[in-house]
């Protein structure tokens, strides 16, 4: 598990936000604190898309709404005169880039059910965490290694300021 602080908290929420730079994750959920609290469950419902929406769904094995339909309903709860009291975020990676990921090393992918990023907002600091989910214990710490290490790739790439901590 990677635990990181982000040191520039405006220039990160414009990306996570405005622009498209989480754009590629899945919302597992999400919830805004403001004046209420605001709850988003990523999970698709199937029954809500029409035929071809939901054959598209199946085969492309997408089970979460992106990153990038959700945001809007996200920004338009935070924006305004003042800051969210807290939020939190959990995105995740793709099951088929997982795998890609995955392939360099040595485990199985079949044995992680997911990699995620946690964004947590509160008393006005940003923490990331990655978290992996597996099938089994693994005695190694190889899929764990190769996410943290993807994602401290992802945020110095993505020109992200963060501290380790």
């Amino acid at each position: 598990m990677l635990a990181l602080k982000i040191t520039d908290l405006k220039d990160f929420t414009n990306k996570l936000f405005l622009g498209e730079t989480f754009d590629h994750f899945w919302l597992s959920q999400a919830e805004i604190v403001t004046s209420n609290i605001f709850t988003i469950d990523g999970r698709l419902q199937n029954d809500f898309f029409d035929n071809d929406e939901q054959e598209f769904l199946n085969s492309s094995h997408r089970t979460c709404s992106l990153w990038k339909e959700v945001k809007p309903f996200c920004y338009s709860v935070i924006r305004g005169k003042r800051a969210p009291l807290s939020f939190k975020i959990v995105l995740q990676f793709s099951p088929n880039k997982a795998i890609a990921l995955l392939q360099n090393g040595s485990t199985s992918p079949e044995l992680v059910t997911g990699l995620y990023l946690n964004l947590q907002y509160k008393n006005k600091s940003l923490f990331c965490t990655t978290g992996t989910s597996l099938k089994t214990f693994l005695p190694n710490k190889e899929p764990d290694q190769l996410w943290d290490q993807y994602m401290l790739d992802f945020f110095h790439h993505n020109n992200l300021s963060v501290e380790e901590l």
